[in-house]
């Protein structure tokens, strides 16, 4: 049996189906994704080839894209206090970024955050976020405003090279 390989991300549909693809032979399977949603993300897959590989199931909606943008934020939940952060994968409605005292923020914090973009147009973001999660080193926001629709500065960075 061939070994197996490293974890391919495969995006679940909005039907909730998901098309595993072996990375040997190029065969296809669709399967259901409900019984996996909140608990199993990660499947070991054995092909009709015999060949084994790993699929990581991702059910989010939008496309997210990792980055290293350097920004600030401002939290309006907490007198205005500020400090820099790095943002670390980002979507058209959301985003996550790390800081020194990422454990200082909390679920519903309103903050202002402004970084610019790393490509050709090099846009400067001004995007007002809502806190949804806090980890130990980073902090998960959606915008409070979803207008970057695929045509703006941002929804363009986020599909370039996909």
């Amino acid at each position: 049996m061939p070994a197996s390989v490293g974890a391919k991300k495969t995006y679940v549909r909005p039907d909730n189906t998901a098309v595993l693809t072996c990375v040997h032979c190029g065969r296809q399977k669709v399967i259901l994704a409900d019984s996996f949603k909140g608990y199993k993300h990660k499947l070991k897959v054995k092909c009709s080839c015999n060949s084994v590989f790993t699929v990581n199931l991702e059910f989010r909606s939008r496309v997210r894209k990792k980055t290293h943008l350097k920004g600030t934020y401002i939290n309006h939940s907490q007198n205005d206090s500020n400090g820099v952060l790095i943002i670390q994968d980002i979507s058209v409605t959301g985003l996550s970024f790390t800081c020194s005292d990422a454990n200082k923020f909390k679920v519903g914090d309103k903050l202002r955050l402004e970084f610019t973009l790393d490509d050709e147009h090099q846009a400067e973001i001004k995007k007002d976020v809502v806190v949804l999660d806090v980890r130990q080193i980073s902090v998960g926001c959606k915008y409070e405003s979803a207008e970057d629709a695929l045509g703006s500065p941002l929804g363009y960075y986020v599909t370039q090279n996909f």
